[in-house]
């Protein structure tokens, strides 16, 4: 691998352990324009042309390559190929698996986002792609929903995620998952999208309905500690005058320490507001309220409340509260016509003093149920066991 300049590395390498090796970049780096089509179409055949490129879009950073290339430094001529050296960055955990098939691939549009560098993808949803990312700077990790935008995006789509932004900007809570950044990538080519992304804190851990599904229904006192928390972060929401709107397991995450994190609030509505086009059905069937599933746009935080509820039925169950039935037509009706399911029809060992707090959360009459989240909390406190996360005092 000539053109990395085998003697210069060589001699970096013997240097005493102390000194610290400065990277070698040929000034044919400033002349170079490789763009991401060259990958695509082969041109980013050689070891050095591939290194260089990872360096100008920031993908990698320069002191780890140069510490790697100074311990390669007798195996270097190996390296002499973009494959190669790839393979050999992916080994030493400097590149991932997923940017080098990007950059391979010639899309490499939205792999670095404002300071932050594209690792690899989560999931996606309605309303974007999920990615872990990582800072450039402070090499912080982070969760980064980005919606692509061209001129046939839905407006409400745009709408919802500009909403979620400003929301989480609000909300500081240790049971809501925390913004750090937001921002926008032009286009850089013709029938390329624009960017919109949103940075935020990156949880480790399953979301409740994943581990619903992995694990099997919940101990009863711990299923009635993660609602609780989940209630006190509801509560930070209502206190902004914030209806979620599309509270579920899926959007409870469960970090390592067992602390339920609130995600996605691109459904969130202020209270006096009512933008919402009432004929649109917005939310998780299993999880809605009856009243959400008549118009959307006049539910109150009662709405929240029941779906607090129908999570717990998920985590004690392993179901949502009414059967699911492959018609959605046939699933509102039973929705907006009948009684859910007792909880001990399904789950025996239930106190009855528990079923009977669900029964009121999963009431048809929304003034029925608990006015306020914390106060869920409270119903559930003589349930729920301790577990290494505390529940927030009130």
């Amino acid at each position: 691998m000539d053109a990395l300049n085998q003697d210069r590395i060589a001699r970096a390498a013997e240097r005493p352990p102390a000194e610290t090796p400065t990277l070698y970049v040929p000034s044919s780096l400033k002349r170079e324009r490789s763009t991401p089509a060259a990958a695509a179409n082969g041109r980013l055949s050689s070891g050095q042309e591939f290194l260089n490129y990872l360096l100008r879009m920031g993908l990698v950073r320069p002191n780890s390559v140069d510490k790697f290339l100074v311990t390669r430094a007798e195996r270097l001529a190996e390296l002499d190929s973009a494959d190669q050296l790839g393979n050999a960055l992916i080994q030493a955990d400097l590149l991932t698996q997923y940017q080098f098939d990007r950059v391979m691939a010639g899309t490499t549009h939205g792999l670095v986002l404002g300071n932050y560098r594209i690792l690899d993808r989560l999931g996606a949803g309605a309303m974007g792609v999920v990615f872990l990312g990582e800072h450039m700077m402070m090499n912080r990790r982070a969760a980064i929903k980005v919606m692509p935008v061209d001129d046939d995006s839905p407006t409400e789509l745009l709408e919802r995620f500009y909403a979620e932004m400003q929301v989480l900007a609000e909300l500081h809570h240790p049971n809501i998952v925390m913004a750090f950044d937001s921002g926008r990538v032009e286009s850089p080519s013709p029938g390329l999208p624009t960017l919109l992304y949103l940075v935020m804190e990156f949880v480790e851990g399953n979301d409740l309905e994943k581990y619903v599904r992995d694990y099997g229904p919940q101990p009863i006192g711990k299923a009635c500690n993660w609602i609780s928390q989940a209630a006190c972060g509801l509560q930070e929401a209502h206190n902004h005058m914030l209806i979620h709107r599309d509270v579920k397991p899926s959007n409870m995450l469960l970090t390592k320490t067992e602390q339920i994190k609130l995600v996605d609030f691109g459904l969130v509505r202020q209270f006096a507001l009512r933008l919402t086009d009432p004929k649109a059905l917005l939310g998780t069937l299993e999880f809605m309220a009856p009243e959400q599933s008549y118009d959307p746009s006049a539910v109150s935080s009662h709405a929240d409340i029941y779906a607090l509820g129908a999570t717990l039925f998920w985590l004690l169950t392993g179901e949502p509260p009414y059967p699911c039935l492959r018609s959605v037509s046939e699933s509102l009706k039973q929705l907006q016509n009948k009684p859910p399911r007792p909880l001990r029809s399904l789950r025996p060992d239930a106190p009855a003093e528990l079923e009977a707090v669900l029964d009121r959360l999963l009431d048809r009459n929304p003034t029925r149920r608990p006015a306020m989240p914390l106060a869920v909390k409270r119903h559930l406190q003589p349930f729920a066991s301790e577990s290494p996360q505390a529940i927030l005092a009130e």
